[in-house]
């Protein structure tokens, strides 16, 4: 049971690590290409309004960032 424990909260450490890792990028990503686009980028008629709105969300609806950073922290003992 002991090494069974210890494997799943690796895992689950390391996707916790990937989910963060991912999101943010997603939301880097997205926030540059809004820069691109200048004002239009806000612009619901456009692409990249929409896709501006799901990176924001993206960050809230798999789990925050913030339970994401604690999973991590915890793993590493901090």
């Amino acid at each position: 049971m002991g090494a069974d424990q210890d494997t799943r909260g690796d895992l689950t450490a390391a996707a916790a690590a990937a989910k963060f890792w991912c999101s943010e990028q997603y939301v880097d990503v997205v926030n540059r290409c809004v820069q691109l686009h200048g004002g239009y980028g806000y612009m619901l008629e456009y692409r990249i309004a929409h896709d501006y709105l799901d990176s924001r969300i993206s960050t809230i609806y798999g789990g925050t960032t913030e339970i994401m950073k604690e999973i991590v922290g915890r793993d590493l003992g901090l």
